[in-house]
């Protein structure tokens, strides 16, 4: 009988002959989650995509192949199908199973009618009685049903455990990728709404990226030579994995990021995506400007100030250097990687790039993301030329999907 070790390798070589992309990395990491999760099937099931799940297309692949290959001895893998316009499945009380013939044996009177042929026949009665016009030919009548089904999609409560249609899954991903590709200088309350929607499953890829990363830099690199050599008393398999020691890296953050009208909805998006994994940091701190400094927190997914801030001021980032310098004692120190996230734009006010620079001396790093368009950088009252002189990286961000990758480069 083979172990559960056993069945999860197999189970990875499944997903990797499907194309879903898999490293032995990877491997170790799903053997141990599901070592702290369970076996239970709904917390396996999490704990295994957390792991081996890198994007969200792989997604409908693994719920395929999860249901497929951990189903139950006695539980039947075919479904049966249903037609486009049935909204009701068999009823668990009807005479016979979809692959079995009708009693024959009971009259008609006696035997119970179908209720799932009802709404069937009621379209065949009604398309009968329309006439052939106003039926409307074979495209129209295939885009009226692919409508019927999308909207109950979204009408209809789902079950628990239930996976969506095959089309409306595709529609979402292709939904995702447009609002993560969506420059921020385009958006609209609206689209910033779709953006916090769209905002949860992103997260969570930054979170499951991030702390991959850093386990990896804990660990450190792979030594090939003790590997190889482990392997020799195992009949030459790579089941343990030998690593060179690396001390483990104590990452304090502090955020900066400027809220005035110019940038407020990219920012707002980057502390929601720090506020998610503060817990891969061993400090973190969040700060909003336009022209002085207030600390961030959220509560109940909105963004909270202390003290408030006059939201129509004039952005003024020289003073809030001189703020900043003024508590550098509790906050920046050689382990400090410090983000700031606006456009340099002063309203024509003194840069104090003296103050960020001496600030950067304190710091591991300072990152500097951009959310403009490098065509503006440097026109009008933009001072961005005199800080990219003085901070690590100079980072463009100008829609959700380069956030995260800047997110995850300056971590």
């Amino acid at each position: 009988m083979s172990t559960l070790r056993e069945e999860l390798l197999r189970f990875i070589d499944r997903l990797r002959s499907a194309g879903v992309r898999i490293s032995v990395a990877e491997t170790l990491d799903a053997m141990n989650a599901v070592a702290l999760s369970g076996i239970e099937m709904a917390r396996m099931r999490e704990a295994l995509s957390a792991t081996l799940v890198k994007d969200e297309f792989e997604r409908p692949i693994f719920d395929e192949l999860f249901t497929a290959f951990f189903r139950a001895p006695g539980e039947k893998r075919e479904i049966p199908r249903r037609r486009s316009g049935d909204r009701t499945s068999v009823a668990p009380s009807s005479a016979h199973s979809p692959g079995e013939s009708p009693d024959t044996s009971r009259s008609p009177e006696q035997a119970e009618p179908n209720r799932a042929d009802k709404p069937r026949k009621l379209r065949e009665e009604r398309k009968s009685s329309t006439p052939a016009k106003e039926q409307g030919g074979e495209p129209e009548r295939k885009a009226e049903e692919a409508g019927e089904r999308t909207e109950r999609a979204h009408q209809e409560p789902r079950v628990a455990g239930e996976k969506p249609a095959p089309g409306i899954e595709a529609g979402r991903i292709a939904w995702l990728r447009e609002i993560e590709r969506t420059p921020f200088s385009r958006y609209s309350d609206l689209e910033y709404e779709q953006a916090r929607d769209a905002l949860k499953p992103l997260a969570r890829r930054y979170r499951v990226r991030l702390g991959r990363r850093l386990r990896s830099a804990k660990a450190g690199s792979i030594d090939f030579r003790r590997t190889i050599r482990a392997s020799i008393q195992r009949g030459g398999a790579f089941s343990d994995l030998c690593f060179r020691a690396r001390r483990p890296r104590h990452i304090d953050l502090v955020v900066l990021a400027d809220i005035s009208g110019s940038v407020r909805y990219s920012s707002t998006l980057m502390l929601e995506l720090v506020a998610g994994a503060q817990a891969y940091f061993r400090r973190v701190r969040r700060f909003v400007y336009v022209d002085r400094l207030a600390e961030a927190d959220f509560e109940d997914g909105h963004l909270v100030m202390t003290p408030a801030l006059d939201l129509y001021a004039r952005s003024d980032f020289g003073r809030v250097l001189g703020e900043l310098w003024e508590r550098r004692g509790e906050l920046l120190n050689r382990a400090t990687v410090l983000v700031i996230m606006g456009d340099g734009r002063n309203n024509r006010r003194p840069a104090r790039a003296d103050l960020l620079r001496e600030i950067a001396r304190m710091c591991r790093a300072v990152a500097w993301l951009i959310a403009e368009e490098p065509a503006r950088w440097g026109t009008g009252d933009s001072a961005i030329h005199q800080y990219a002189r003085e901070v690590s990286a100079m980072v463009p961000s100008q829609n959700l999907h380069e956030l995260e990758k800047a997110l995850l480069e300056v971590a």
